[in-house]
């Protein structure tokens, strides 16, 4: 690895956390594909980049949904629906964790929102290790455009090439390593074990 890496940035979703994106349509009973096509996929889809960029409340956006939704499930359902998707920390990405912090300082950048992310403070045990955390919604801006990369530098005060990222997304890897920093695209446990140390 670069000698020069002193920060390692962890995304959370399918990294530091087991999502379910099913858990969403499933938690409204949409379980099959034709139910989930009575519903605008690409307003949903809006919606929820609307909120994950801060442009939208919580409020806002289950408003939003429920109307989409033709009111067809209540306000409450809908979130909590909406909030089955996070659903519980990799164990397997702990050691890991605990590990990598002892060489190097760490931190959290995802593509969340709100209500997600009190999940994930409410749920999450590994989260509490990450002294800095970054989210689209603070942000106002999400990964893979290079305004999030710039930010995250600016805020640890560091140069992106000292920054290793970690996302289980191609283009979020690329969008970093396009932004100056290295990367690492997260398939399995085994795609970061090499960064332990004795």
């Amino acid at each position: 690895m670069n000698n020069d890496i002193k920060i390692i940035l962890f995304d959370l979703g399918r990294v530091l956390m087991h999502i379910d994106f099913d858990a969403f349509p499933n938690g409204l009973g949409l379980i099959t594909k034709e139910h989930r096509s009575q519903y605008n996929q690409a307003k949903i889809q809006q919606s929820v980049r609307g909120y994950e960029t801060g442009e939208m409340s919580t409020n806002e956006f289950i408003d939003s949904l429920y109307e989409i939704f033709h009111q067809n499930f209540s306000k409450e359902k809908i979130l909590s629906a909406f909030n089955g998707i996070i659903v519980k920390d990799n164990q397997e990405i702990i050691p890991v964790v605990e590990n990598v912090r002892r060489h190097y300082r760490i931190a959290v950048l995802s593509n969340t929102c709100a209500s997600h992310w009190e999940k994930v403070l409410r749920i999450s045990s590994l989260i509490k290790l990450f002294p800095d955390v970054f989210t689209s919604f603070q942000l106002g801006a999400m990964k893979p455009s290079s305004i999030v990369y710039k930010k995250v530098c600016e805020m640890m005060n560091v140069e992106p090439y000292e920054v290793l990222f970690i996302d289980d997304l191609k283009e979020n890897i690329d969008g970093a390593i396009t932004a100056g920093m290295s990367g690492i695209v997260f398939q399995n446990i085994d795609s970061v074990k090499y960064l332990m140390k004795k």
